[in-house]
């Protein structure tokens, strides 16, 4: 229980501090990608002046910090270094012991397929990592939303699975994900909102699209504003046409906040699943701290302070509506 508790906390402080890593704009400060000599930083000035040199190399330094000094590199250095530590952390958290438990036979044939499906993704989460920090390093000197999407919605997926994993192994049970036969799966509809809403925001990040229309509700003094679609993209205005990608998570959040915070209040005057009171209002709570934050995230040009979070609060609004979920499984009604 400790160990999947421990990894679940440190897959949640990892989200947090990527993000971070993003806010600082650090992710590209560091050049190569070296799993195990990667991990030691520079110790003394000559080494911090070859990292620093190799840095110059790159388009983020030609065309965006040509200014920068050697002590303002150093800072964006230390988070992209931290957060990839802190990565071979959670590797080393989840493998040392998971190989005792193996061979000591202490895990069932269900937990080792499940075990097995995280280390997969963890393992593609490190690739998926190197392949996104690459983009930032050709030519263009910002990393590729998609990819940075696909790197936020794969720890995501991890999270999840640990904490649900966490949640089974507490109560002893575990319960079918998905089933759509009850009026408990409405909770999974709130959940896949809130997980569309996070991805949603990944391409909101990797595209620097919150710092474009820094009002709420209104864009530009319009509810549909201008050049939301560009005949030149087509459909991947919703991926690439920074407009429409804030459009579109303003009003997937809206969306998200409205139906969960009516389906949770409705439940608290009509117990249709049985789920405490206590948990109730906990996601009443979350969900409008989360609506909330989101507003003065934009309202502040996403700044650092509540962009991160905002993202925080995201995961543990996901964690909350994930714990309501499966109470409601295995309780009557």
């Amino acid at each position: 229980m400790l160990w999947l508790l421990t990894l679940t906390v440190m897959v949640f402080l990892i989200i947090i501090i990527g993000g971070l890593t993003r806010l600082t704009d650090s992710g590209l400060s560091m050049v190569d990608w070296r799993p195990i000599l990667g991990t030691l930083p520079p110790f003394n000035n000559n080494q911090w002046l070859d990292v620093f040199n190799d840095y110059k190399l790159t388009p983020e330094f030609l065309y965006v910090n040509k200014n920068m000094t050697l002590e303002e590199f150093k800072y964006i250095f230390w988070w992209e270094w931290f957060h990839r530590f802190f990565a071979r952390l959670i590797g080393l958290a989840f493998i040392i012991p998971f190989l005792y438990f193996l061979l000591k036979k202490n895990l069932n044939s269900f937990f080792y397929k499940r075990f097995l499906i995280i280390f997969n993704l963890g393992l593609l989460q490190a690739l998926v990592g190197w392949w996104m920090v690459k983009s930032g390093l050709s030519e263009d000197p910002y990393v590729s939303p998609y990819r940075l999407t696909f790197h936020l919605t794969n720890a995501v997926i991890i999270y999840a699975l640990l904490l649900w994993t966490t949640i089974e192994y507490y109560h002893s049970k575990s319960a079918n994900f998905i089933s759509f036969k009850t009026k408990k799966d409405l909770i999974l509809i709130s959940i896949i909102l809130v997980f569309i809403t996070i991805l949603s925001g990944g391409f909101m990040a990797g595209s620097h699209a919150g710092q474009s229309f820094n009002t709420y509700p209104l864009m530009n003094g319009k509810i549909i504003p201008d050049d939301i679609y560009l005949e030149d993209l087509g459909l991947l205005n919703i991926f690439e046409n920074t407009v429409t990608i804030n459009f579109n998570h303003r009003w997937i959040a809206t969306i998200t906040f409205i139906y969960t915070f009516s389906f949770f209040t409705y439940l608290i005057f009509n117990k249709i699943i049985n789920l405490s009171n206590k948990i109730i209002l906990t996601v009443l709570l979350i969900l409008s701290l989360q609506f909330l934050l989101g507003i003065m995230a934009l309202l502040s040009n996403v700044s650092i302070y509540y962009g991160s979070l905002h993202q925080t609060n995201s995961i543990a609004l996901l964690s909350i509506l994930l714990f309501a979920y499966f109470k409601s499984k295995i309780t009557g009604v």
